[in-house]
């Protein structure tokens, strides 16, 4: 691996790969005296938790915000602000957004797992917050940053809300749409069940709400077991299950196999009954999927677990969760080539998207080599930003 900002969740599936966290993943750096933490009401009384926020402000504002939004994590945690995921090698990552004059500020949303809709509304409150804190003609302007999942949120406002917004810079992200994602993460599910029968005692459609329990201590093994197992065998059904899905893998590293693997079917074990909860059914449906790549595609057709998906559903994903590709803000996004988790190709039907409602001249997409999700230098991650500055205000630097 690259030495990297460590988006939440690479950390968090290096964990339940059973392998050690690195030390720099694990400390916990000294808050700058400039950030002061929060906490704002979510008025949401399906969800009613408070959002936990985080503001800092330099001594020396330039009068801009960067505004961040974070990654996935898993709706069985508690409520947290995104410290590590924004900590490096023990320091705080945004004191160099500091050190250049921007106030900063994240937060924690107010309810985790399927966010986009919770946490749009909570960004927007902090927003606002901030704003109350300095004076709402003191704020010039409010650049946005999401990684992952958190780059959903960050489309829906920068598509949406152009007069609040001056740009967002989008790391890994679904930027094509949570439908393209769902059918990519539940078709690597059933086709792994088809190819690996018996790893799961249980369906994609019916995940139980305490699976994940399991999930370390049974789930991860039996993965492990039955690749590994293939591939001493020969691999054929390994390799049918990349072809079919084309997830992405590390062509120089077969340990990738089981890497890709175990970060798509964590989705599925932890997330699938909190979508579930969250738009009011099952939005993953393969009733009509076609499935080719395979020794025989007859056969796995006919035998792959097929899911209705609810309308219920899938009307609230297309609400909340899709991106429209309307522009009128700069964004620039970075994103892996062959990025496991958030395959590279949303970055090409955003790019479609974007060119069919005329706003191309709005979007820069930055390719980064290699294999991983949101596996970026720091770096990388701060040259887009620059890339993203300079498109929004004609300046590369203050």
């Amino acid at each position: 691996m690259k030495n990297s900002l460590r988006i939440f969740y690479l950390l968090f599936t290096m964990a339940v790969l059973l392998l050690p966290l690195p030390t720099r993943a694990l400390a916990q750096p000294s808050l700058p005296t400039d950030c002061e933490e929060g906490s704002l009401p979510s008025n949401d009384a399906k969800f009613p938790d408070n959002q936990l926020i985080l503001v800092c402000i330099p001594p020396a504002w330039n009068g801009d915000l960067v505004l961040y939004a974070h990654g996935f994590v898993p709706p069985q945690f508690e409520l947290a602000l995104p410290i590590k995921e924004l900590t490096l090698d023990g320091t705080f990552v945004p004191s160099a957004f500091l050190s250049q004059g921007f106030a900063f500020a994240t937060s924690s949303y107010h309810k985790n797992g399927a966010v986009t809709q919770q946490a749009s509304a909570d960004l927007n409150d902090l927003v606002q917050h901030f704003k109350r804190l300095v004076g709402a003609r003191s704020l010039k302007r409010v650049f946005l940053i999401g990684a992952s999942e958190g780059g959903l949120p960050l489309m829906r406002l920068l598509e949406r809300q152009p007069q609040r917004y001056d740009g967002g810079l989008a790391l890994c992200a679904p930027i094509g749409g949570a439908p393209e994602q769902i059918q990519y993460a539940g078709d690597f599910r059933v086709v792994f069940d088809y190819f690996f029968p018996g790893v799961f005692p249980f369906g994609a459609a019916n995940v139980p709400p305490d699976a994940f329990l399991d999930w370390e201590s049974v789930y991860v093994p039996a993965i492990i077991q039955a690749i590994t197992t293939d591939l001493g065998n020969g691999g054929t059904a390994t390799a049918q299950l990349f072809k079919v899905t084309r997830a992405a893998v590390d062509p120089l590293d077969a340990s990738s196999l089981v890497e890709t693997a175990l970060g798509l079917l964590f989705y599925s074990v932890w997330e699938t009954p909190d979508v579930i909860a969250t738009t009011g059914g099952m939005a993953y449906g393969n009733r009509s999927t076609k499935y080719t790549g395979s020794l025989d595609d007859a056969a796995l057709n006919a035998g792959v677990e097929r899911v209705h998906a609810d309308r219920r559903a899938q009307n609230y994903i297309g609400r909340f969760y899709q991106t429209s590709g309307e522009l009128r803000r700069p964004l620039v996004t970075l994103h892996n080539k062959l990025d496991p988790i958030v395959p590279f190709q949303h970055e090409v039907n955003y790019r479609k998207l974007v060119a069919k409602t005329g706003s191309s001249q709005f979007l820069t997409v930055v390719r980064v080599k290699g294999y991983g999700h949101c596996d970026f230098t720091t770096e990388e991650i701060f040259g887009a930003f620059q890339l993203l500055l300079q498109q929004a205000t004609g300046q590369t630097g203050h």
